[in-house]
């Protein structure tokens, strides 16, 4: 196993960024939205990870969504700040579809860790390291995290999970801002690739894995309040392909587990959720225990092409920011608008959008003539 190193020197920033589609396919304005926002991010983050989500909620439809690694706040906002995506941003419509969540994140809150030497997630900006001692046993995502000790457990500042909002099918005019948030939410990003698999692992994967796999990430998907996940995010690579000539063939549709290379996104309250889970849930702690036995060295598939990466960080309230242009109602933290410690800009007005907003402020000024 291996696990990053990046700079202590500054933190990173982590960037995602979306686009609804508002159906299962984008309309030739959301195409254009989305070949903007390519264009303005090509040469720009160190990586990013381009994808396509169902959801928020399947039923809903897809999204576009990039994951973007950037060194520091300083190499992220000198983008940000631009001319170029200032003008792109300013100008998208009430009903864009499009949001963004910016991560800050210091090496001291951070771990990933990953089976292979190719770097994955942030470890493109720093090193891949042999991890010989924190791995392979409960708990050693909290050893690898340097802020997490014996006294400080990274806990939220909530004393109970927040009332969620539903995700609904309409869309939210306007824009929504959110500027603060509970102390310690932990974001996890959970990344599995198996393009490069030969047919003996493909076959070995397809009857040990595939089936124990989806069924924890949906139990994972699906926690809630007793999970603590507040948000999550299930995506994939299309153009990677098909794991297996009957994937893409079940009702439902679009399915990001039946491609070779996908990525779950998950918030949870805090990092005690995210290990709750993983120890409590039984099909969890079988599939980990098989796949320790499939893939140790000593094991029939030591040698596997299989790729399999984790990234994680506690955030810092003040480290956190959101935004949300004519999303689906609920998207990501929406959910948590006006709930204990999810504080909206207050710029943003009534419903979060600058429309209301200003006309609640010039309904004041003539009121006051």
């Amino acid at each position: 196993m291996y696990m990053a190193e990046v700079p202590r020197s500054h933190p990173f920033v982590f960037l995602l960024l979306g686009v609804q589609y508002h159906g299962h396919t984008p309309s030739a304005t959301t195409t254009a939205t989305i070949s903007q926002l390519e264009t303005l991010l090509k040469d720009s983050a160190v990586h990013i990870e381009s994808l396509e989500q169902s959801g928020p909620i399947p039923s809903l439809g897809r999204s576009r969504v990039w994951l973007t690694y950037w060194t520091s706040p300083a190499s992220h906002d000198e983008w940000w700040t631009s001319a170029p995506v200032q003008t792109f941003w300013n100008a998208l419509p009430d009903n864009a579809g499009v949001w963004r969540e910016k991560l800050t994140l210091p090496m001291s809150r951070v771990q990933l860790g990953t089976n292979v030497t190719s770097p994955s997630g942030f470890a493109h900006l720093g090193k891949l390291v042999p991890n010989t001692t924190k791995s392979g046993y409960w708990g050693c995502y909290r050893d690898r995290i340097e802020e997490c000790t014996e006294t400080e457990r990274l806990e939220s500042s909530l004393g109970a999970f927040p009332e969620r909002g539903e995700v609904k099918g309409e869309v939210r005019s306007g824009r929504v801002r959110m500027e603060r948030f509970p102390e310690n939410i932990c974001v996890v990003v959970e990344g599995q690739d198996n393009s490069a698999m030969e047919s003996e692992e493909r076959e070995h994967w397809m009857e040990r894995f595939d089936g124990p796999a989806r069924k924890w990430i949906g139990d994972v998907v699906g926690a809630g309040e007793e999970g603590g996940v507040l948000a999550s995010m299930l995506c994939c690579r299309p153009e990677s392909g098909l794991l297996s000539g009957e994937s893409g063939k079940k009702e439902g549709g679009f399915d990001t587990l039946d491609y070779n290379r996908k990525v779950q996104v998950l918030y949870f309250l805090d990092m005690g959720y995210m290990e709750r889970i993983g120890k409590k849930n039984r099909g969890h702690v079988k599939l980990r225990g098989s796949f320790m036995e499939s893939y140790c060295p000593a094991g029939p598939m030591a040698n596997g092409k299989q790729l399999m990466w984790v990234e994680q960080g506690v955030l810092k309230s003040k480290d956190i920011e959101a935004e949300y242009i004519g999303c689906y109602d609920g998207t990501g933290f929406m959910a948590f608008e006006g709930k204990p410690g999810f504080v909206v800009d207050e710029k943003t007005g009534d419903d979060g959008s600058w429309s209301r907003y200003l006309k609640n402020l010039l309904g004041w000024a003539k009121s006051s003539a």
